[in-house]
C-alpha cells in the first residue's frame, strides 16, 4: 500500500511482499519502501533483499564530563575551533547570551521564531506548538538558553533538566533566519553542555531525531550534531518505547534530499544486542559524494549506496 506520512511517499508492505521483491510493483513513485515492525528473526533477510532493519527514531546524547576543557579534548581540532569561532563572532555581532526561567511570555516568543524557521523547511512540522500546552505543565522543569540582540530575540534552545535520568535535554531550538546556518545552533548546544555539568548531570542529549535524515531533518543535521561529540543511538535504548524497529530501503530523491542518510542496526545475536550496539551509517546519494563530513561518534562504519536516477 502506498500512503503519505508528511509528505513523504512510503510504501508500507507486508514482509513476505518485501523479501519476494514483489514490492517493486507495489512502490512506483516511491522513495522509500519500508516494512513497519519487522520480527528481529526477519532481518538477516530483508538486508538480504536490500532493506535495513533501524530504529524509528534515534536519541543524540553525549557525556557532559567535568569540566568544558576535558570535553574539548575529545574533539577534533577543526571542532574545537569552530566552537570558538561560533562565541568569538556572536561577540563580534554584540548577542548576549544567558538563560533565563520559562515563562508562557517567553515562550510564546520562541514560538514566534519556531514558526518562522519551520515554514523554511522542505517538510517543516511544528511539533513544539502542538505541545505549547503540556511544555507549559511542565514549566518549572525547564531553562531557555537565549541570546539577545539587544532587545530582539534571535536564538533560543529549551532545556528539560531530568534528574531521574541524569539528564538534561535540549527539547526544542530556533534561531531567526538571519542567524540560520552553525554558528549560532553551536552556541545554543554548547550552552546545553553546561547547564547539564551546572545542574551535576551526566548526560546531555539534543533529542530525537526522525531516523531518516533527507525528510524532516536535513543530511548536515546528522554531521551538525556529531561534530558536537553527541552519538546517535537508538531511541530506546535511552528511552524504552520510544520508537519502534522498522526496515527500509531508500529508491529515490523525489521527497528526499540528496545526500539521505539513516542508522541501522548491525548485525547480532539477538534484538537486545543490536539495540545496544553500534550503529551503521548509511548514505545514499544519486552523485559523487564525499562521506567524510558524515562521520559520526561511535559508529560501526558507514556505507554508501548510490541510486540511479529513476
Amino acid at each position: 500500500m502506498i500512503v503519505d506520512i508528511r509528505g513523504l511517499p512510503v510504501a508500507l508492505v507486508g514482509l513476505d511482499l518485501a523479501l519476494s521483491g514483489l514490492w517493486r510493483d507495489h512502490a512506483a513513485g516511491a522513495d522509500v519502501v519500508r516494512v513497519q515492525d519487522p520480527p528481529a528473526e526477519s532481518w538477516p533477510a530483508l538486508r538480504r533483499a536490500g532493506f535495513q532493519p533501524k530504529p524509528q527514531v534515534v536519541m543524540w546524547r553525549s557525556e557532559a564530563l567535568d569540566s568544558e576543557e576535558k570535553y574539548l579534548a575529545g574533539l577534533s581540532g577543526k571542532d574545537r575551533y569552530d566552537v570558538r569561532a561560533a562565541y568569538r563572532k556572536a561577540g563580534q555581532a554584540g548577542l548576549r547570551v544567558g538563560t533565563e526561567a520559562l515563562t508562557p511570555e517567553l515562550l510564546d516568543e520562541f514560538l514566534a521564531l519556531y514558526r518562522r524557521q519551520i515554514s523554511g523547511m522542505r517538510h517543516g512540522w511544528a511539533v513544539a506548538e502542538e505541545q505549547r500546552a503540556h511544555i507549559l505543565a511542565q514549566a518549572g522543569t525547564f531553562r531557555a538558553v537565549t541570546v539577545r540582540s539587544r532587545d530582539e530575540l534571535v536564538g533560543v534552545c529549551l532545556n528539560q533538566d531530568l534528574p531521574d535520568r541524569d539528564e538534561t535535554r535540549a527539547r526544542f531550538s530556533a534561531v531567526t533566519p538571519g542567524q540560520r546556518g552553525d554558528s549560532l545552533s553551536r552556541v545554543l548546544y554548547w550552552e546545553t553542555l553546561r547547564e547539564a555539568r551546572l545542574r551535576g548531570r551526566r548526560w546531555a542529549t539534543l533529542g530525537r531525531d526522525i531516523n531518516l535524515y533527507g525528510h524532516l531533518g536535513n543530511a548536515g543535521l546528522f554531521s551538525f550534531k556529531s561534530r558536537l561529540g553527541f552519538a546517535a543511538l537508538p531511541g530506546q535504548r535511552i528511552e524504552p518505547g520510544s520508537g519502534s524497529h522498522q526496515a527500509d530501503r531508500v529508491v529515490g530523491f523525489g521527497a528526499l534530499s540528496d545526500p539521505a542518510l539513516l542508522l541501522s542496526y548491525e548485525p547480532a545475536e539477538s534484538e537486545e544486542a543490536a539495540v545496544t550496539g553500534p550503529l551503521r551509517l548509511h548514505l545514499y546519494t544519486g552523485q559523487e559524494t564525499d562521506p567524510r563530513p558524515f562521520r559520526g561518534v561511535g559508529l560501526a562504519g558507514t556505507t554508501v549506496h548510490r541510486i540511479a536516477p529513476a
